[in-house]
């Protein structure tokens, strides 16, 4: 089978494609015929060695972390899934032709939704999912600063902060995503390069400050959120695209009384709260049209080596999903 795999950290021009073996299902796993595979920003550390999360083994690595497709085999103690049934969620080295998934972590998939759909929802709307409600508790009318909001992460935030009721405040590095921004019902969007963030929150909430906000970028945007924090706030950081160093006045940390979480998916005691809430709310609200992932294919396995350098590059707006 055709697999996107690495060999070297070299960055995303390293891709290959190679021709490797089926892979064989251990006894709590399920083989996947993928359909759709998500991609992320961490697949493009990972060329670089600087993620070396689920699934990686050492080199060479077939590159993705979720997918959606249909069971082709299962292990000895799966009982929960057969061959020919429609899935999505968590899958090793996704970004191949058919890859391997626990059972434990796969979530049936309903006939009206679309394998990219699916396969566009496991990272971004987990982390969204723990972020919000695992960790920040959101509730309805509340603000929730999304910075940045125009990456997986950011939209899925967007539209489960809307599910539960929230108001929300999105940031964006370009005309162009502040627009992409709008489309997904952002309350007010602003332009974190030309505009003072904390400055326009505290005007947008008349000086309150936002009781909720999800932090993606870290060196840069982790202080500003803080600082647009209102009493009582949360605050919960899921990555770091502006750097991995942050300083944080502990007086507003304090005094404040301002809650700190860092999440990280696949480590975290509330990971089986996520999934039943991705089916639970998420699904749901797909299949009643409430909730349209905004889902950007890419067309090939071949395809995927450039489209990590436009992913680096920051050329590109919203989920990318790859169809082999």
């Amino acid at each position: 089978m055709k697999a996107c795999r690495i060999h070297q950290y070299q960055g995303p021009t390293a891709v290959q494609i190679d021709q490797v073996d089926v892979p064989t299902p251990g006894p709590d796993q399920v083989r996947i015929r993928v359909r759709a595979a998500g991609i992320n920003n961490s697949d493009l550390q990972t060329t670089y060695g600087k993620y070396q999360g689920y699934g990686h083994r050492g080199l060479p690595h077939i590159l993705g972390q979720e997918a959606a497709g249909e069971v082709e085999a299962v292990g000895a103690n799966v009982t929960d899934f057969t061959p020919g049934m429609r899935v999505f969620g968590h899958v090793a080295g996704a970004f191949a032709e058919t890859a391997l998934g626990p059972a434990a972590e796969l979530l049936m998939l309903p006939q009206n939704i679309a394998f990219e759909v699916a396969a566009s929802l496991p990272i971004a709307y987990l982390t969204a999912i723990m972020g919000l409600v695992c960790k920040a508790k959101l509730q309805p009318g509340e603000w929730v600063l999304i910075h940045p909001g125009s990456g997986g992460v950011g939209a899925a935030t967007i539209r489960v902060a809307q599910l539960l009721g929230a108001k929300v405040i999105a940031t964006a590095s370009s005309a162009e995503k502040i627009n992409y921004l709008r489309t997904l019902g952002a309350d007010h969007v602003l332009h974190h390069r030309q505009q003072d963030v904390v400055a326009e929150v505290q005007q947008i909430t008349k000086n309150q400050g936002v009781q909720v906000a999800l932090d993606g970028g870290g060196h840069i945007t982790l202080p500003q959120c803080l600082a647009a924090m209102g009493n009582g706030g949360r605050i919960v950081s899921y990555g770091y695209t502006t750097g991995l160093d942050a300083t944080l006045p502990l007086v507003k940390l304090i005094g404040r009384n301002i809650q700190l979480s860092g999440i990280a998916l696949w480590y975290n005691r509330d990971y089986r709260t996520t999934l039943t809430t991705l089916r639970d709310l998420v699904l749901p609200a797909i299949v009643k049209g409430q909730l349209q992932p905004v889902v950007n294919p890419v067309p090939g396995l071949e395809a995927m080596s450039d489209t990590l350098v436009q992913m680096e590059q920051n050329r590109l707006m919203g989920k990318l999903v790859v169809v082999p």
